[in-house]
C-alpha cells in the first residue's frame, strides 16, 4: 500500500529543483488567538494560491461560529486557531500538508469544541490536492479497499490504545472528509470530535501506512 501511494506520488508530483516550502506565522485580522502559516516557496503566483486557501479556511471557521451563535442565540467566549505542518518536503516530492486546529467555546457550553482541518497542496501549482488527488496516486487505487486498510488500522490502535468508540462505529462505511501526508508521507485520516467515539476519546488520527 505505502509502496503504491509513493512511487505514484514520485511521479504525478515530481519537478525539477523542488524545495521544500518556508512557513512562517501570522495572526487572522491581528487577533492572537488565531495563528495561521504563512507559505513562501520563491513563486508568488503560487504563493497567492496556497495563501489564499489557508486564509480563506480560517475565515470560513470563524463566519460559520459566529453566523451559528446568531442563529442559536449562543455567546461566543473563546475562538482560537492554530497549525502543524504534516508534509514539507524537500528532493522530489512537492506535497505541503497543513494541519488546522480550530477550537470555538460557546459560554456556558461544557467544553469547547475543536476540529482538525487539512489542507494538502501541491507545491509545483499551489493547487488543494483533495480525495481524488489520493485515489490518482495509487493506479487502480480504490475508495473500497482505502476503507478496508483504514478499518484495519483503526483496529489495531483501538486495541493499542485501548480507545472506545461508539457501538455503531464499525465496520466503517465511508473515508473521512480530512486525510493528509505526514513527513514520512504516510497517509493519515481524522476522525474529529464524536465522528466515531465519544468526545473524552478526542481526535482520532490513523495513520494507514505504519
Amino acid at each position: 500500500m505505502r509502496k503504491l501511494i509513493l512511487i505514484a506520488a514520485f511521479i504525478l508530483f515530481s519537478v525539477q529543483n523542488c524545495f521544500a516550502a518556508d512557513i512562517s506565522v501570522a495572526n487572522f485580522n491581528g487577533n492572537e488567538s488565531l495563528k495561521y502559516p504563512v507559505v513562501k516557496v520563491g513563486n508568488a503566483a503560487i504563493e497567492r494560491k496556497i495563501n489564499t486557501a489557508i486564509i480563506a479556511e480560517i475565515d470560513r471557521f470563524t463566519t460559520a461560529i459566529y453566523r451559528n451563535a446568531q442563529v442559536n442565540g449562543y455567546e461566543v467566549a473563546g475562538l482560537w486557531t492554530n497549525y502543524e505542518i504534516g508534509s514539507n518536503e524537500a528532493g522530489n516530492t512537492v506535497i505541503l500538508s497543513v494541519l488546522m486546529t480550530e477550537s470555538s467555546y460557546f459560554k456556558g457550553a461544557a467544553h469547547p469544541s475543536t476540529y482538525l482541518h487539512a489542507l494538502n497542496f501541491n507545491l509545483s501549482s499551489g493547487d488543494l490536492m483533495g480525495m481524488d488527488y489520493l485515489l490518482e496516486v495509487g493506479e487502480g487505487l480504490k475508495e473500497g479497499y482505502l476503507i478496508e486498510r483504514l478499518e484495519q488500522k483503526l483496529r489495531e490502535k483501538i486495541k493499542r490504545e485501548k480507545l472506545f468508540l461508539f457501538e455503531d462505529a464499525l465496520p466503517l462505511k465511508n473515508l473521512p472528509e480530512n486525510f493528509y501526508w505526514d513527513e514520512k508521507l504516510h497517509v493519515h485520516f481524522i476522525f474529529q470530535q464524536y465522528e466515531i467515539a465519544p468526545y473524552a476519546v478526542g481526535i482520532i488520527d490513523v495513520d494507514i501506512d505504519e
